[in-house]
C-alpha cells in the first residue's frame, strides 16, 4: 500500500496531455450533420421576466426570445425582421406582442403580425419565422429542426414531460462551463454507450470541482444502456458505483447514477441516488454553439433533507469526471466504422437510435418572401 501511495502522491494531479491542436473543419467532416432535431435550452426562466427580449443564438440560426407582458407566454422568432430585416432584440414587447425599433411592425408569440401602424390593413398571412418553445422546470427550451430551418413547417415529434418528483425537490445551484466544448453533440451520446472507457477515465476519485486525484481512492463502475420501450425519443445510461480504497471495494458505498437522454442529447437529465441520504437530479444541457462547439450548462436539485455540502461534492464529482472526458472529445475524429470488439458496449446499436435526429427531408422548402402589399 505505501507503493502505491507514494506512486499517487506523486501524480495526485491529473494533467491532461498537450496535444497539437486539431483542427475543427477537418474534423467536422468526419462526423454527421452537426445540428439533430431536438429540444435545446435558450435561457434560464428566471432570465426572462414579462416583457423582456433576449438575442441567441444556436444551431447555425439566429434568434430573438422574448415574453408577452401580457399571459406570460413566450416566443421564439428569427432574430431579423422579415419586412426589412431590423434586428428584434433592439425591440420591446407591447400589448404581449414584440415590436420592431425600425418600422414598429408587432409580432404575436407565434410570429404572426399583429399589427403595421401605417397601413390600414395587411395580409393575414404576414408573419415571421417562428420556433416551437417549451418552459420545463425553470429552462426555456426551443424545438429545433432542420427542416424548419429550411422554412418548412414541423411540429415536434414529441413532448418534454416534467420529472417525476422534481417539484418536491429544492433548487441547488447551477454552473455554465466558461468555454464551448470543441465537439460534436453525438460524442455525450456516444460516450455512454462506451463502457471500456469507464475505468481508464473516471476510474479514480476526485477532489470535487478540481482536476485532483484522492491518493488510493478508486472507482469502479457497471455501465448499462437501454431504450425506452414506449418513447423512441428516450434513451437510458445506468452506472452502479462502488469506492474503492487501495482497490478494494468499501462496503456500502454504492451509489447509482441514471442518465436519461431525451432526444440527441439538447437536454440530458441525471439522477444520482445515495442510499439512505437522497438523491440529487442534474439537467445537463448542451446547445450547439458551431458544428464542433457546445455551449455546456449544469442546473441542479435535490432533496430537501440533503446538506448542501453533500450536495456540492455529488455534483462537483460528477463535473471533475466529466471534464475528464474533454481532452478526448476535443481531439477525437468520428469513425464510421469504428473497429470494435466484444465488451465495447452497444456502440453501434446506439448509433442507430441516434439516426432518428436525422429524418429524411424530401420536401422542398416552400417560397418564404413576403407578398407584396398596397398602403
Amino acid at each position: 500500500m505505501l507503493k502505491n501511495l507514494i506512486a499517487d502522491l506523486r501524480n495526485v494531479r491529473k494533467t491532461e496531455a498537450v496535444l497539437p491542436m486539431s483542427d475543427d473543419a477537418d474534423r467536422a467532416a468526419s462526423y454527421p450533420a452537426p445540428y439533430p432535431d431536438g429540444w435545446y435550452k435558450l435561457a434560464d426562466s428566471a432570465d426572462l421576466a414579462r416583457g423582456q427580449v433576449l438575442p441567441k443564438e444556436g444551431l447555425g440560426q439566429r434568434w430573438v426570445v422574448f415574453r408577452s407582458d401580457v399571459d406570460g407566454q413566450i416566443g421564439v422568432l428569427d432574430a431579423n425582421c422579415p419586412h426589412q430585416g431590423a434586428h428584434l432584440a433592439a425591440g420591446t414587447v407591447e400589448d404581449g406582442c414584440l415590436e420592431c425599433p425600425f418600422h414598429k411592425w408587432r409580432f404575436a408569440v407565434d410570429g404572426k403580425v399583429t399589427d403595421v401602424p401605417y397601413a390600414s390593413g395587411h395580409p393575414a398571412s404576414l408573419r415571421a419565422k417562428s420556433w416551437p418553445v417549451c418552459e420545463l422546470h425553470g429552462l426555456v427550451l426551443v424545438y429545433y429542426s432542420a427542416a424548419r430551418a429550411r422554412g418548412v413547417e414541423v411540429d415536434p415529434p414529441y413532448a418534454l414531460d416534467p420529472i417525476a418528483g422534481l417539484s418536491d425537490m429544492a433548487y441547488r445551484g447551477a454552473y455554465d462551463y466558461p468555454r464551448p466544448v470543441r465537439m460534436h453533440l453525438v460524442e455525450f451520446a456516444e460516450n455512454s454507450a462506451d463502457f471500456q472507457h469507464f475505468q481508464p477515465l473516471h476510474g479514480r476519485m476526485h477532489i470535487p470541482w478540481t482536476p485532483w486525484r484522492v491518493p488510493l481512492m478508486g472507482v469502479r463502475h457497471s455501465p448499462t444502456w437501454e431504450l425506452d420501450p414506449e418513447r423512441p425519443h428516450v434513451s437510458y445510461f445506468h452506472d452502479d458505483a462502488i469506492l474503492e480504497f487501495n482497490g478494494r471495494a468499501l462496503p456500502s458505498s454504492g451509489a447509482r447514477a441514471s442518465i436519461t437522454f431525451l432526444g440527441p442529447g439538447g437536454l440530458t437529465v441525471f439522477q444520482i441516488a445515495i442510499p439512505k441520504l437522497g438523491s440529487v437530479i442534474l439537467f445537463h444541457t448542451h446547445l450547439p454553439k458551431a458544428p464542433m462547439a457546445q455551449e455546456v450548462q449544469f442546473r441542479w436539485y435535490a432533496d430537501k433533507k440533503m446538506p448542501r455540502l453533500l450536495v456540492s461534492y455529488v455534483v462537483g464529482s460528477w463535473i471533475s469526471q466529466w471534464k475528464n472526458d474533454i481532452s478526448i472529445w476535443e481531439n477525437k475524429y468520428y469513425k464510421a466504422r469504428p473497429m470494435l470488439v466484444p465488451g465495447d458496449g452497444p456502440v453501434l446499436r446506439m448509433r442507430r437510435w441516434f439516426k432518428q435526429f436525422y429524418p429524411a427531408e424530401s420536401a422542398p422548402a416552400p417560397v418564404t418572401s413576403l407578398p407584396l402589399m398596397t398602403i
